[in-house]
């Protein structure tokens, strides 16, 4: 009996595997739907490649698989994986190749299937369309693309980048700023009005931020309201506002009091004015003048004040009385209570109401926002990658033209297969349900077998800033299952739980961290218990808990020496990143990792440093880990293009030969490793300035004399200005960077990684001169208002320590991972933006998403309240989520660390680690004292008992540790020896010219110009003739004189017929010579095209030509030249020399071909004909003739 949910019964390292296979292969059986929930490491990837295999090996068309993942990098790897599997099916033998198919179909195959098997990879190359392995963005705009028409797009449209989206956006804010002044937009005034009055200039730009980023669920919004009585009434429904419910309304409906009124308001106030003393006498004051006030505006504004402090809160009951007031009327306590909650409820409806009237007025804004940004598009027939899939699942979802979609999509998709489906967002979950709508139901349903698999690990969806619900992942699979059972196909959810990935230290802490309810909260919509096993039985590994490095107490001494935005060497970050160089130093080539089975020496690339967000510690580790020992390091894996120095130094470049008396942009500029002047330098040039005399003119003044040593500075500085004024700024920056060394010099400074940011800032250069505003100006403002990120690709065979965000992590993995915690909370309301979509469930089941704008500095109100609560569970779900994937990222070793601020956060990675690890009950964690670079800290060690097995050392250069600063190879400073010259060209035909002669490029020359007669008509007759020498012999010998005079008709029809005549006999005489039948049977070629490289005396030549005639019959190569001179040599010795030579080089560039093998070289004069065979010695002699010349 198996155990779906939680393994096999025995649970021995044989039992784990066995099930794990038999879960695998049910996984990928081609005849069934699966639903598989793969633990990390547990291999999905490869179960997602074998099902991908196993239908093709089924029968089914390449082009009837939809494989959907999740990044193109996936999607490649996967496509790789397949093809490389199929191309080494088509080269094994049979019984190899049976072998592998048994092995995933479990039973032996026919030799009909082996032969398929063996056709697979070219028909998956060949077939149209072939294997679909795509994201759902790509293959949103492929259907787009095929269904322009019906999906209402322009059939040529292109896809927006990142980069033109946000060029398009900002045209359309400008265009709607500009709308607000027109005489005819009011509404649109009225909103832009309401909303400055709300907010100021930055309110109004955050907000505009805030809609773009947010665009496609405001316009769902929209759309959905204008089907439900309009955008007010929608909203006005959605927050519980009824239709004449207004801020006026509100304030007028707070008086009287509930409870506190009339005869009971009166004993109040005189009670609390007798005997209260000073509070309840404020309040009894405050209720005087309430009751006394004509405005209920003004009212509402002191009874405000009379029930809540100056927090915002209501008062306590302590406000209100005193003992002697309640011992004197107890029954007014009650009543005041009453009152106290009826404002309460009144001012949350109030702060509603004007929540109500920003939001209609930042939808006003949002709508002309959205109509003018899809205008752009229009206009330009392009779409963003929202429009991909927003516009796929509406095409496939309409009713007049959808079933046409499906049919013809019916024709081509047979089988769904989704990678990482914990990540899918609702969007796209509804176009993988559209397309197998009809895959269970109908006609289609009985026609072919059709199916969908799914394989994610709702533990690992950290992805929900870019839509993905992780609770969809088991509604999903619970929906698929109920239509593919009901169609009476097979379903089977499978759970993957073995690990070939991580140790069993490392698995064993992560089932015990998340055994902890409150730590596993949000990993399973099902609340499952999160069960791992290890296929590394036996293999070390550890985890390491470091204590949390808290910041030392602050000096009051400062150091004002010390830049202003420096980190102290004290600080946290700086502790953390020197110990983790430290042991890195210690690790890398010393300590070993196990990879295919095999112990190696650690290198740089087996470590990866895991964060939640980039801040102050990456840029720590990286100059820690420079400074310790050079350790190669691949930088941050994210960044703003703008904030990396190498991009200010040169957007200093820009400013300055934009405006030299920008003196601020000089002096960096001068520090830079452009200029690399040094902080005496710049501080000797500014201080000795005249007053007001610019940076630029001392420098000039200094540098005037070529003995100053600024001298080389103000010539390089007046060279740049120079180009910027002839040059595009991106050849501009080209030039800089390549031709004048810049590039060179950034990299002597900054290290290697600074080369992909110099690309990407050339890129951003380039496609700036496409589309922004030309001009240098243009080009370096865009760039500081853009501040680009660039993703860079952490590439492990580039073998750097890579450090990098849990999310940037996700599918990957290293032997060696620092966890990092920098402390933080899972969920900071002040970073909650002022437009939210608080959710409102519908009647179908799914959720609404309702815009609200609380403009800032607005009270807060019970909608606002209960959606915090909401997005704080939901970030602290995602925070435990975060936290399973980076543990999971460890092969062998996990050291899990981290930092905080003055106040201690208990709900952090850290604290659940170690707060469970450090308890064990089975004492598996233990004190310990770790000590790196001649530091020593505090922790504990996490370790399993386990029996240890043999692991053999592989013993190769790719073992070896690499090379240090200290310890470059010898190769590296050893001159490299000349350039090696390419071979010239010779040309066999005309070797009568010398060969060494150095301004000689080519031999050339023809002894066809050596004939009497005229020269065009020589060569057209000697082209004419060797085209009926290869043509004749492949026709029978009656048939060849009526051939051949048939050709020279139609060839030459202005000839006179003798000359017609002579050239057909000379032809057919040469064909029935008795001496030349061998060379044209059977064995025989025509026009032989030959290419090579000879070598004579010290030069090589390289040689193209073509042989008349080749032969090869048992241990001879006949290589036969035609001529068609008129004079004809009378013996072999007269024979001209250029034509020996010409043969000696062909029987050369032979010779390696047909080892072992006699030459025999043959020139046939055609006028005769005359056959002369050349003698060895003869074209011996004539190739040293050649060598010397």
């Amino acid at each position: 009996m198996r155990n779906e949910a939680f393994g096999p019964e025995e649970r021995t390292p044989k039992a784990w595997l066995d099930w794990t296979t038999e879960r695998q292969s049910l996984a990928s059986d081609p005849a069934r739907s699966a639903w598989v929930s793969a633990n990390a490491g547990s291999g999905k990837t490869h179960v997602l490649t074998q099902r991908v295999i196993r239908l093709l090996l089924s029968g089914c068309r390449p082009s009837a698989i939809l494989c959907l993942t999740y990044t193109k990098a996936a999607a490649s790897e996967m496509s790789n994986r397949i093809f490389e599997r199929l191309a080494e099916w088509a080269t094994l033998d049979d019984a190899a190749l049976e072998k592998r198919i048994e092995t995933i179909e479990g039973t032996r195959p026919s030799l009909a299937k082996i032969e398929e098997a063996r056709r697979l990879f070219a028909k998956a190359l060949e077939t149209p369309g072939g294997l679909k392995i795509q994201t759902i963005h790509a293959f949103s705009e492929a259907l787009l693309h095929q269904f322009p028409l019906e999906a209402n797009v322009a059939g040529h449209f292109s896809v927006l980048d990142d980069r033109a989206a946000a060029v398009l956006l900002s045209d359309a804010r400008r265009a709607l700023l500009t709308a607000t002044a027109a005489e005819d937009e009011g509404e649109l005034a009225d909103a832009f009005a309401t909303v400055l009055d709300l907010a100021d200039d930055t309110g109004l730009e955050k907000l505009l931020e805030a809609i773009v980023a947010n665009r496609a669920a405001i316009q769902a919004f929209l759309d959905n309201a204008a089907v439900k009585g309009g955008r007010e009434k929608h909203l006005r429904a959605a927050l519980g506002l009824a239709s004449g419910e207004t801020a006026a309304s509100v304030m007028a409906g707070a008086w009287p009091l509930a409870g506190l009124n009339g005869a009971a308001l009166q004993r109040y106030i005189e009670l609390a004015l007798s005997l209260g003393g000073v509070k309840p006498g404020e309040i009894a004051e405050g209720l005087k003048a309430a009751r006394e006030a004509a405005d209920a505006e003004e009212r509402f504004a002191g009874l405000l004040g009379v029930f809540f402090n100056g927090g915002g809160k209501p008062k306590a009951d302590s406000a209100f009385f005193n003992k002697a007031m309640l011992a004197q009327a107890p029954e007014l306590a009650p009543l005041i209570e009453e009152a106290r909650k009826h404002i309460t409820t009144c001012a949350d409806r109030l702060s509603i109401v004007r929540m109500y009237e920003a939001t209609r007025a930042a939808l006003i804004l949002a709508e002309r926002l959205n109509r003018d940004y899809e205008d752009l598009k229009k206009r330009r027939s392009q779409l963003d990658f929202e429009d991909l899939i927003n516009r796929t699942a509406a095409l496939l979802s309409r009713s007049d033209v959808g079933a046409w979609v499906h049919y013809k999509l019916d024709q081509g998709i047979d089988h769904i297969l989704i990678d990482e489906a914990q990540d899918t967002s609702p969007a796209q979950w509804t176009i993988i349900q559209a397309l197998a709508a009809d895959f269970f139901a109908g006609e289609t349903a009985r026609a072919n077998e059709r199916t969908i698999f799914a394989v994610g690990d709702e533990k690992q969806s950290i992805y929900s800033f870019q839509g993905a619900r992780p609770e969809r992942f088991s509604r999903e699979s619970i929906q698929t299952e109920r239509r593919v059972r009901a169609g009476s196909k097979y379903f089977s959810p499978i759970r993957l739980q073995l690990s070939f990935r991580s140790t069993v230290d490392v698995l064993s802490a992560v089932d015990t961290v998340f055994a902890n309810p409150g730590n596993a909260k949000g990993l399973s919509a099902r609340s499952e218990a999160i069960v791992h096993a290890s296929n590394r039985i036996g293999h070390p590994g550890a985890v390491d808990i470091w204590d949390i490095i808290a910041p030392e107490p602050v000096s009051s001494e400062e150091d004002w020496t010390a830049p202003f935005d420096a980190t102290p060497e004290r600080a946290p970050v700086n502790i953390l990143a020197r110990r983790i160089a430290a042991v890195l130093e210690d690790w890398i080539g010393k300590e070993t990792v196990i990879e295919k089975g095999a112990r190696r020496p650690m290198r740089p690339g087996d470590v990866i440093v895991l964060v939640r967000k980039r801040d102050a510690f990456v840029n720590a580790l990286t100059r820690a880990l420079k400074r310790r020992g050079n350790i190669p390091v691949a930088g941050a894996d994210r960044l703003v293009l703008t904030n990396h120095i190498a991009i200010q130094d040169l957007l200093a470049l820009g400013r300055f030969v934009l405006l030299p008396e920008d003196d601020l942009s000089l002096a960096a500029l001068l520090k830079s490793p452009l200029v690399d002047l040094g902080e005496d330098d710049v501080f000797e040039l500014a201080a000795r300035r005249a007053e007001g005399e610019s940076l630029w003119r001392r420098l000039q003044q200094l540098g005037a004399e070529e003995s100053s040593r600024y001298h080389r500075v103000v010539r390089m500085l007046a060279g740049y200005g120079e180009l910027a004024r002839n040059l595009l700024p991106h050849d501009f920056y080209a030039r800089v960077l390549g031709a004048n060394g810049g590039r060179r010099a950034f990299l002597a400074r900054l290290g290697s990684e600074v080369s992909d940011i110099l690309d990407e800032f050339l890129t951003f250069a380039l496609d700036h001169e496409r589309s922004g505003l030309p001009g240098l100006q243009a080009f370096v403002s865009t760039l500081e208002i853009e501040a680009p990120t660039v993703k860079r690709e952490q590439d492990k065979e580039r073998d750097e320590v890579r450090v990098m965000t849990v999310h940037a992590a996700k599918g990957l993995e290293a032997p060696v991972v620092f966890l990092v915690d920098g402390g933080g909370e899972a969920f900071v309301r002040q970073q909650v933006s002022d437009l939210r979509f608080l959710e409102k469930p519908q009647a179908d089941g799914s959720m609404l998403g309702v815009p609200v704008w609380r403009a800032p500095g607005s009270a807060s109100n019970s909608l606002i309240a209960a959606d915090n609560e909401r997005l704080k569970r939901l970030a602290e779900e995602e925070y435990r989520r975060l936290l399973y994937v980076g543990m999971t990222r460890a092969a062998d070793r996990l050291i899990v660390c981290g930092y905080r601020g003055q106040r201690q956060n208990l709900d952090t990675w850290h604290a659940m680690v170690q707060g469970t690890l450090a308890h064990d009950p089975k004492g598996r964690a233990t004190p310990m004292v770790f000590s790196a670079g001649g530091e020593e800290w505090t922790g504990h060690a996490w370790r399993e008992a386990r029996v240890p097995v043999a692991v053999p050392v592989r013993e190769d250069s790719e073992s070896k540790p690499p090379a240090t600063a200290s310890s470059l190879p010898r190769a590296l400073f050893t001159p490299l020896p000349p350039q090696r010259r390419l071979p010239r060209p010779l040309a066999p035909s005309g070797t009568s010219v010398a060969i060494d002669d150095p301004e000689q490029e080519t031999i050339v020359g023809s002894a066809l110009f050596a004939a009497q007669t005229a020269p065009k008509f020589s060569m057209l007759r000697g082209a004419i003739l060797h085209r009926l020498l290869q043509v004749l012999p492949t026709i029978d010998g009656a048939e060849r004189r009526d051939a051949a005079e048939r050709y020279l008709s139609r060839a030459v029809p202005r000839w006179p017929d003798t000359e017609r005549q002579a050239l057909s006999r000379a032809v057919i005489e040469v064909l029935e010579h008795p001496d030349l039948q061998p060379l044209f049977g059977e064995q025989s070629r025509a026009e032989v095209s030959v290419m090579g490289t000879l070598k004579l005396g010290s030069q090589e030549f390289a040689v193209s030509g073509r042989l008349d005639r080749l032969a090869v019959a048992g241990d001879t190569v006949t290589i036969a030249d035609y001529k068609t001179n008129r004079q004809v040599p009378a013996s072999v010795a007269e024979i001209p020399t250029v034509y020996r030579r010409q043969l000696a080089i062909y029987r050369e560039l032979l010779r390696p071909l047909y080892p072992g093998k006699q030459f025999r070289c043959v020139l046939i004069f055609t006028e005769g004909p005359a056959v002369w065979v050349l003698p060895d010695p003869m074209l011996d002699g004539s190739l040293e003739e050649l060598a010397t010349k």
